[in-house]
């Protein structure tokens, strides 16, 4: 089948929009837990023993477990949430034609369910008065779960492509991690604000790294 100029082209732009979707969206997220967590002051907010939510939570007082949440940002970091959801789809679905092949579909899913998840997060507060503490948790799996998946499902679609073995052993390893710190979580067995991070870090870091690679290749 003959593919035109304009086809080309039409599809090399959605390849670029999508790897800066990529790496946009998890630059954000970033930026958005760092202001957010600087507007902790009393108490200040401990990038060791808080969870990411509770930068995300509107009102200040007690949680039922203890800990004591005031974050005067919270609007920056809902945000934060919601555009990387937003972004981390949006990039899996312009990037279809680079992860084409067997688990391109999962690819997709997968990415489609990390987006909802970080849109539920920013809508539905942990330990807020909104009483969608269930909502909030539901988009948290989602979130983290679907995320690890979608880099295993990508790790998988290039682990035979010559010149992506090492992206797909990468991704393999990040997904796998992600996934089992996700599921380590409610077992003590490090810093609730460390086992969270390294579920959710492995994302964060993964697309920012993919999108920028991509964004070279895309430029040579």
């Amino acid at each position: 089948m003959h593919i035109s100029s304009e086809e080309q082209k039409t599809s090399s732009k959605g390849q670029k929009t999508g790897a800066l979707c990529f790496a946009a969206g998890g630059l954000i997220y970033l930026l958005a837990e760092k202001i957010s967590a600087s507007g902790w002051r009393s108490p200040a907010y401990s990038y060791l023993h808080n969870y990411i939510s509770d930068l995300g939570i509107a009102s200040c007082g007690a949680t039922p477990d203890g800990r004591d949440i005031c974050s005067p940002l919270h609007n920056v970091m809902n945000a934060g949430f919601a555009a990387e959801g937003v972004l981390f789809f949006l990039a899996c679905w312009l990037l279809r034609p680079v992860f084409k092949g067997q688990g391109e579909r999962a690819f997709v899913f997968f990415g489609l369910l990390h987006g909802s998840g970080g849109v539920m997060i920013a809508a539905f507060h942990s330990g807020g008065g909104t009483g969608g503490i269930t909502v909030h948790q539901t988009g948290a799996v989602l979130a983290i779960a679907g995320g690890n998946l979608c880099l295993l499902s990508a790790g998988w679609i290039k682990r035979q492509h010559d010149g992506w073995r090492g992206f797909s052993l990468l991704s393999l390893i990040l997904g796998s991690l992600g996934l089992i710190s996700m599921v380590t979580i409610s077992f003590d067995v490090l810093p609730v604000g460390i086992i969270e991070r390294l579920s959710v870090y492995t994302i964060t870091g993964w697309q920012i790294g993919t999108g920028l690679w991509l964004r070279m290749q895309t430029r040579t």
